[in-house]
């Protein structure tokens, strides 16, 4: 993640430094609202093997489900960078 921002005065470099923060605890909160649960090999079925449609689906489920509840963290990760860019702060 990169950022880029016109500064003026003296407090440059106390305004990099927040400005930073922000950007990291804005990549972690994407980073999570992103994240999937781990598929282990038991969950994972092999080709071939009967009902093996049923697990896959569920799976799919559970993960549609996931970025329905995370939706918000994602959308405020938006607002965040929306919100600085109104300050001339722009997150690449």
């Amino acid at each position: 993640l990169h950022f880029q921002v016109a500064l003026g005065g003296g407090d440059s470099a106390v305004l990099t430094n927040v400005i930073d923060e922000l950007v990291r605890f804005r990549a972690k909160v994407r980073h999570y609202a992103l994240a999937l649960p781990e598929e282990t090999a038991d969950t994972v079925p092999m080709e071939g093997v009967a009902g093996a449609e049923g697990p896959k689906q569920e799976q799919k489920e559970k993960r549609q489900q996931l970025m329905r509840e995370r939706k918000p963290l994602l959308e405020a990760c938006d607002n965040l960078r929306g919100d600085l860019a109104a300050f001339g702060i722009h997150i690449k």
